[in-house]
């Protein structure tokens, strides 16, 4: 079976993760070290690119905030 081929054009931007993550006094380190966040999976959050929904409900966790705290769609140019 093939990799389905993207149906969309923009991609979903983590800029409000960071920012929440300043407000609350979390590094990126800290997802690695003090939440066992893989380094893999914090480049990904980095690059804006795809991560799996139970981290994302991890991240929600960890900062007490909903996925639209985190995380939008950012449609393309």
């Amino acid at each position: 079976m093939g990799e389905r081929e993207k149906q969309y054009k923009g991609q979903i931007s983590y800029e409000k993760l960071f920012q929440l993550m300043e407000i609350k006094g979390i590094k990126k380190r800290d997802l690695r070290e003090v939440y066992n966040i893989s380094p893999t999976i914090v480049n990904r959050l980095n690059n804006n690119t795809n991560v799996a929904v139970d981290t994302i409900m991890y991240l929600c966790e960890i900062l007490e905030c909903q996925p639209g705290d985190i995380m939008e769609y950012a449609p393309a140019e």
